[in-house]
């Protein structure tokens, strides 16, 4: 039995004109950013939220007065230009129905926000990983170790890394610090288990993340096609919703950073509107 591409799954359909612009180049063709889809996008809450909060973040990134001599003022600052950078393309991947890329994207800034508030919150990890030593990466690790034996939050294998890179004869590189000890470090230890794992199905292509493109029949639970250009309005709500939480924690800190008291008051209206976008959106439990 031949398996069909499903070329167009947008609601209501497409004219042919739609269906052999996107059969030609995919998801460059202009009915993925200017068809009923994305029309139906751009006249979202959330989509509208999303633009409000993008335009006030780059508005905070504009004015920051970076000191080169204050590390911690610059690294912060670079990884709350680049979080934004993600938003910014997730923002226009979704006007196009890319549900996967934006996955991707959203656990990009997830681990941005982690490194983000993990190096804020604690000085001696920004200054093992940006200009510190082999030794000093070991303490960061030795005072991370001795806090798990008072309070365990970690997993058996990863206590079992963690002891690992300490006892390691070899030099500790920032690559050894791993996402999860970062994690710990910016109490987003939780969003790691949960919301990064999930995310990080897309970004491997794991073989369920691929499967979540298959047409299958209710009845017989066979294949019967490939989709290709689905519509996960539910699904991109989500997550450009939550992509927007982690860029709100990112203002925050570069609130504080740079002292911009003056948007406080933007950024708790956009907070605001962003939580009543949510107390209307249905987030659907993944089946992969």
């Amino acid at each position: 039995m031949k398996v069909c591409i499903t070329f167009l799954k947008a609601e209501g359909g497409g004219d042919m004109n739609d269906v052999a612009s996107f059969k030609e180049i995919g998801f460059l063709s202009e009915h993925c950013s200017h068809g009923d889809f994305a029309t139906e996008i751009k006249q979202s809450g959330h989509y509208m939220a999303c633009m409000d909060l993008n335009k006030l973040a780059q508005q905070i990134l504009n004015h920051c007065h970076i000191h080169p001599d204050d590390e911690k003022e610059v690294y912060l600052t670079l990884h709350f230009q680049r979080m934004l950078s993600h938003f910014q393309s997730i923002v226009i991947m979704s006007e196009r129905g890319m549900t996967h890329q934006v996955e991707v994207m959203t656990r990009c800034m997830l681990e941005l926000l982690i490194n983000l508030v993990a190096y804020h919150q604690n000085a001696d990890v920004l200054n093992a990983m940006i200009v510190g030593n082999d030794d000093q990466r070991r303490e960061v690790l030795i005072k991370l170790l001795n806090e798990q034996e008072r309070t365990p939050t970690f997993t058996t294998s990863e206590m079992t890394y963690l002891t690992d890179v300490i006892n390691s004869a070899d030099s500790i590189d920032r690559e050894d610090i791993h996402v999860f000890m970062k994690a710990e470090l910016a109490g987003l230890l939780n969003e790691y288990r949960t919301t990064y794992q999930l995310l990080s199905e897309s970004v491997h292509s794991s073989l369920h993340s691929l499967q979540a493109d298959l047409e299958v029949d209710e009845q017989s639970d066979s294949i019967i096609g490939i989709n290709t250009c689905a519509d996960h309005q539910d699904r991109l709500s989500s997550l450009m919703l939550t992509a927007a939480d982690y860029l709100v924690s990112g203002i925050e800190i570069i609130l504080q950073l740079h002292k911009q008291t003056d948007q406080s008051n933007a950024l708790e209206n956009v907070k605001q509107q962003l939580q009543n976008v949510w107390q209307h959106t249905v987030v659907k439990v993944s089946h992969r």
